[in-house]
């Protein structure tokens, strides 16, 4: 019931085309219809501007490739090409609707899907190994799932979020490892391992957090023996990124970082990374632009939930793991001199350590009840507002939530961003690069389900309310029974 939920709930939305999307969506298109990775035959050119689907590209040897992690395009090669199979008979004269609902398609079956196991992982941690009782461990839950990113995230062709379920899965398995409660432990070590493996043949970010679990599994005299399997388990994924960099870019430790679109790519000195100058940190954690506490206050219960998940013997190496990722994470996005993701509601690069983050959170739960119900609620509020709206929010917008948000909410706006996936020929790209302009855009390039019957209306989300109200109901039937 806990995945029905998340999975209903993340496909009810879908936030459209942007140039991170469409680059790993012209991957996976020509995988399927050129079995190469050369993205030059979805190159689309208008009067005012050359490659105008997408920026995110990288140039080498006279061919366009894109500039992401391939991991992502990858897992989308068999929803899209079957999507695109049923589109080409549903809609055969529309070229661009057919693109458009395989990439919703390849949504369901990537983010949606791993961004709903994701949320059953976190469920399980509370209930299982915390004993959080089981209304406690579902409320925990939904704040996770409706009350951080991750809600707006799990509707968007991005990799965040299932580098975030691939990063985490390794650590619910060794706690397993650790807590000597499975079998097969062997078995065990290396799926956590080949987890690890995809969660940086997704996004490259997350080898801090592969790194870290490691040393976790190491601290334990019964890990230490699976730590070889662990470490085997990733080199599938490394053989795949080494040949897709040696295909691509003429070497496997090659990076298509290094060949990316000079226009996008923000360097100093010709680097991507320096040291974070301090101010750099309460722009990422507190202010209204890309703050984390201000798009995911319920993380504030971290502060308190730190000191409580050390007090408590059994988990201190948990708690210890999860500081560990939290601060890395941080640390390192500090130092990006893109920090700020380019569009978005927040700080989009944290994400994959998001469940780690809520782990810390989560602890204090129990101890402040009422504070945390509180918070949280204003946390889910804030992030139902943005998934219902858009978080596609350019970065010149200084205070996304307020400037575009609210306004869009007080108007009675939903679904903002019409940015096509492909067929950009039908647009006035000037229009379409002004976020002041998209009220003028009418079409379904971002959607919910309920514009079916409520065409861009804020009434759109009634039917999702209705299905939350069943399953409700649902639930408390099943636990009565149960109990």
């Amino acid at each position: 019931m806990v995945f029905i939920l998340f999975f209903i709930s993340y496909g009810y939305f879908f936030q459209g085309g942007g140039w991170n999307q469409n680059s790993r969506i012209c991957l996976t298109r020509s995988i399927i219809h050129h079995s190469s990775f050369i993205i030059d035959y979805y190159k689309e050119d208008t009067k005012e501007m050359a490659f105008v689907n997408t920026g995110d590209w990288a140039f080498y040897n006279g061919h366009y490739y894109s500039n992401k992690a391939p991991g992502l395009s990858l897992l989308a090669v068999p929803s899209y090409a079957l999507a695109e199979y049923l589109m080409r008979s549903l809609v055969p004269n529309d070229g661009g609707r057919q693109v458009l609902l395989s990439a919703y398609f390849s949504t369901l079956c990537t983010t949606v899907l791993f961004s709903s196991l994701l949320c059953l992982l976190i469920f399980y941690v509370f209930h299982h190994f915390f004993h959080t009782g089981i209304g406690n461990a579902l409320l925990a839950t939904l704040l996770f799932g409706f009350g951080t990113l991750a809600f707006s995230y799990s509707t968007t062709f991005y990799s965040h979020q299932p580098a975030a379920f691939f990063s985490f899965l390794p650590f619910v398995v060794i706690m397993q490892i650790r807590q000597g409660s499975v079998r097969h432990q062997a078995v065990r070590a290396l799926v956590a391992g080949v987890s690890a493996g995809v969660a940086v043949l997704i996004e490259p970010s997350t080898l801090f957090i592969g790194g870290t679990v490691a040393v976790y599994l190491a601290s334990s005299r019964e890990g230490r023996r699976y730590l070889p399997l662990f470490i085997a388990g990733g080199i599938p994924a490394g053989v795949v990124q080494g040949l897709y960099n040696a295909v691509c870019f003429g070497h496997p430790l090659a990076s298509g970082y290094q060949y990316a679109n000079d226009m996008v790519m923000w360097k100093v000195e010709g680097r991507l990374f320096g040291i974070p100058h301090p101010a750099r940190f309460f722009q990422l954690l507190c202010s209204p632009y890309r703050g984390l506490l201000f798009s995911s206050p319920v993380l504030l219960m971290a502060l308190p939930g730190v000191f409580i998940f050390f007090k408590n013997r059994q988990w201190r190496a948990e708690a210890l793991c999860s500081v560990v990722v939290s601060v890395l994470m941080v640390v390192l996005i500090a130092g990006f001199h893109a920090w700020h993701g380019g569009s978005a509601a927040g700080p989009r690069y944290l994400l994959p350590a998001f469940p780690f983050f809520y782990l810390l959170a989560g602890a204090s739960l129990v101890r402040f009840p009422k504070l945390y119900l509180l918070v949280g609620t204003i946390s889910l509020l804030i992030n139902l507002s943005i998934t219902v709206v858009g978080n596609e929010i350019p970065r010149d917008i200084r205070s996304p939530f307020m400037s575009v948000v609210v306004k869009s909410l007080l108007e009675g706006r939903v679904s903002i961003n019409p940015v096509p996936f492909s067929h950009f020929e039908q647009y006035n790209i000037y229009e379409l690069a002004k976020i002041e302009n998209w009220s003028s855009f009418v079409n379904y390039n971002s959607f919910n389900l309920g514009e079916i019957f409520f065409p861009h209306s804020l009434a759109s989300i009634l039917p999702l309310i209705c299905f939350w109200s069943i399953w409700g109901c649902g639930w408390k039937r099943v636990i009565s029974t149960q109990s």
